[in-house]
């Protein structure tokens, strides 16, 4: 009977580990998978990025986060971070992408990883111009540089060319410098594993050579980053196009300027690229002035009409990725409870092969541990039921609020248009901290002061403010100087642009 004991508990030890190694084996090789699907999602998002769809950019990395989450992968987990804080920055939403870069931060992988550290510090950078903080946007750059020392990988040496230029862009005196810096950094990796890089480049130097009224360095850059893109088969070209309305502008053939901007927008259909901040609202914008310059005021009114709709279509647009984006990180709690319900579940099955052959020994402790599940599982389709609640709630405020946007907008350019007296009236209304901040920015200003720069904030051109209001053109043109000299905003930056700029400063 001890014989047969013996040979029991040997043939019973050699099945439990043929089990064990069965069991790791096979959770090993589902680790392994997992990995190349993060990748390959991570892939996705990068690629959705490169052609502005930050929407998409969000959602990939956020599918990538739930399986990393699942794997336990710190590296995967702070990468789908840093992707999302990247992806949210560009929607506009600054608070949740500080939210999620500090989340990459904090994870093991995070603090150790400079060059992790390096590319959180960009996000948190451009999150910092966007909300108007230059102090910090101008700290966070050099940090970037001292991180990335001792770096010598592809990421880190297009981050450090790109941060070069982004330096360069703050200190024009040091441009040059600045911008040699990036170009040796581009030239440690082959040509072809970074022509997206050397053309931004050439580009950036071309814009440089324009604003300093170089004609011929400024052709000569636009066609170095044109020809490198040519030359590796991008098909993504609308900002060379662009690159070259703004120079034919500039030298005043406008015909040739207009060709190009519609080969831009013509690019931008064909290659499914998202609008980035209205970029090709814009350039019916441009289109339009330049027909206007050409006296063919028929073809002026028909891109001015696109215009104005596709800068009502994508106001709509842009709530509606907030709204989405909103979704996605309401859900990311959420899927990773499901996550981890997973993974219970595929624990349990093996547990239940192991347990086949204990017998009652643990049936016990099986009861009890199925019983802790259930009240798990209870637990979160509760949680579940509430964030369901939430999201109805926050989708009947959201159409509300989105219907009375549009019923301002309208009404607003309404007024405008017809240089109706109520028009400022409507537009303090609508944009309660607009005059605070302006008079806070330069007190005195008279109410036509103040009208001008609402119809400015508004988007109108200079030509539209004298045909509403009824003003030469020169006396409008003067009157704007006047407002920038007060302002003292700077000779390239955009009034309107500046007026919004410093309206959200405000709210902020």
């Amino acid at each position: 009977m001890t014989n047969n004991y013996l040979m029991l508990k040997r043939s019973f030890q050699k099945y439990f580990l043929f089990l064990f190694f069965f069991f790791w084996s096979s959770l090993i090789f589902c680790q392994n998978n997992d990995t190349k699907n993060i990748d390959e999602l991570l892939k996705k998002a990068e690629i959705s990025r490169q052609k502005f769809k930050h929407l998409d950019q969000l959602k990939y990395a956020k599918d990538a986060l739930i399986l990393s989450q699942k794997a336990e992968n710190s590296e995967k987990i702070t990468q789908s971070y840093y992707t999302m804080a990247r992806a949210l920055s560009f929607l506009e939403m600054q608070k949740e992408s500080f939210a999620y870069a500090n989340k990459a931060l904090n994870e093991p992988y995070g603090k150790k990883s400079e060059l992790l550290q390096a590319q959180v510090s960009e996000v948190k950078a451009f999150n910092y111009y966007s909300l108007g903080l230059n102090s910090q946007f101008t700290k966070e750059l050099p940090n970037i540089i001292k991180l990335l020392k001792n770096e010598n990988n592809r990421e880190a040496i297009i981050l450090k060319q790109r941060t070069y230029l982004n330096l360069g862009a703050l200190k024009p005196d040091s441009a040059l410098y600045y911008s040699k810096l990036s170009y040796d950094e581009l030239k440690k990796i082959p040509e072809r594993q970074i022509h997206l890089e050397l053309s931004d480049y050439y580009r950036y130097m071309g814009t440089d050579f324009m604003d300093n009224e170089k004609p011929d360095s400024t052709l000569y850059y636009f066609n170095k980053s044109f020809k490198i893109n040519l030359k590796y088969k991008d098909p993504v070209v609308f900002q060379d196009y662009t690159s070259f309305g703004d120079y034919f502008t500039w030298q005043k053939q406008y015909k040739r300027a207009i060709s190009f901007y519609e080969k831009a927008i013509k690019n931008i259909k064909e290659q499914s690229v998202a609008p980035y901040h209205f970029h090709n609202n814009s350039l019916y914008k441009k289109i339009s002035d330049l027909y206007g310059n050409l006296g063919d005021t028929k073809k002026q009114s028909e891109y001015k009409k696109i215009y104005t709709d596709l800068q009502h279509k994508l106001l709509l647009e842009r709530e509606k990725n907030i709204e989405e984006a909103l979704k996605v990180i309401l859900s990311d709690h959420e899927n990773f409870y499901k996550a981890k319900e997973k993974t219970h579940y595929t624990l349990i099955f093996f547990l239940i092969l192991i347990i086949i052959l204990l017998i009652f020994i643990f049936s016990r402790l099986i009861y009890k541990n199925l019983k802790h599940k259930e009240n798990q599982i209870s637990e979160v389709k509760g949680n579940l039921q509430k964030k369901d609640e939430i999201i109805d709630q926050k989708n009947t405020e959201t159409k509300e609020l989105q219907q009375k946007i549009n019923k301002a907008y309208t009404d607003i350019i309404d007024l405008a248009k017809s240089n109706d007296p109520k028009f400022y009236e409507y537009f303090q209304e609508i944009y309660p901290e607009f005059q605070i901040k302006i008079l806070q920015n330069s007190p005195g200003l008279r109410t036509s002061e103040l009208v001008l720069c609402a119809y400015t904030f508004l988007g109108f051109t200079i030509k539209d403010i004298a045909e509403y209001t009824s003003k030469s053109i020169n006396t409008v043109r003067n009157r704007k100087q006047n407002l920038r000299k007060k302002f003292n905003i700077p000779k390239e930056k955009d009034m309107g642009i500046w007026l919004r700029e410093l309206t959200q400063t405000q709210k902020n």
